[in-house]
């Protein structure tokens, strides 16, 4: 597992798309920490740990970049032929999928991480740091939020195998996780009333401007999160062990 990743790096040190979405994601953090900056003022003050874990918590333009990252590196190992060399040399498979997704997620988390800290510090040296109110929701909305991208850049990850094309299977990774939501758009045009809100991720993710000491919505939450998750390791699983690579 740990030479995989580290062969992935060295992979990922030559490759330009890399450094491509690296700089397109650094791009659209930049501009969202600029535009909260820009909202807030004396009247609407953003305290420094406020403004930080808002930054962690939101980024999905982000999130869609490492996702097409992902995507990119599956399809390319398929291309490349280097699949056959990483099956041949009797790597199990379901290490090969962990470890892509679980240094992409890494990144991903990392480029965030950064990205609060450079938002904390810039609202914190104009309205103060101040502290954390709901120091378990806080905690638990970083759980989520890490299981939130984790669940996406694996179902990016999952529907490349299948497809072994990036853009599709960027695609896919986005559409399938959002599907209650597609078709409650669908039937409402027909004027179906339905509602699958119990299945929607967006019903259930944590938010820092309803941070509070009710901590009951976390149950759901993590429980539709890891059911997202659990299916998209264990389709992924499956597509790998079923295919007859070439």
């Amino acid at each position: 597992m740990k030479n995989l990743i580290r062969g992935h790096i060295y992979q990922l040190k030559k490759d330009r798309f890399f450094f491509g979405c690296l700089a397109l994601a650094c791009i659209l953090l930049g501009s969202s920490i600029r535009l909260s900056f820009s909202l807030a003022s004396t009247v609407n003050p953003v305290m420094g740990v406020q403004g930080l874990f808002d930054i962690f918590l939101g980024g999905d333009t982000v999130l869609y970049v490492f996702m097409l990252l992902t995507a990119n590196i599956v399809a390319e190992t398929y291309r490349s032929g280097a699949i056959k060399n990483i099956i041949g040399r009797g790597i199990a498979k379901k290490q090969y999928y962990l470890s892509i997704a679980f240094l992409v997620s890494a990144a991903y988390l990392l480029v965030m991480l950064a990205g609060s800290v450079v938002m904390g510090i810039l609202v914190g040296s104009k309205f103060g740091m101040g502290g954390v109110p709901y120091p378990a929701y806080y905690a638990l909305a970083v759980i989520a939020r890490i299981l939130f991208a984790i669940a996406h850049i694996s179902f990016a990850l999952t529907t490349t195998i299948y497809t072994r094309n990036a853009i599709t299977g960027t695609v896919f990774g986005f559409v399938i996780p959002n599907i209650p939501k597609i078709l409650e758009m669908i039937l409402g045009f027909f004027r179906i009333p339905i509602d699958l809100g119990f299945i929607k991720i967006s019903t259930y993710m944590p938010s820092g401007y309803s941070a509070s000491n009710d901590l009951s919505s976390f149950l759901p939450c993590f429980a539709v999160l890891c059911g997202y998750l659990i299916v998209s390791v264990f389709a992924g699983f499956r597509l790998l062990n079923r295919q007859d690579v070439k």
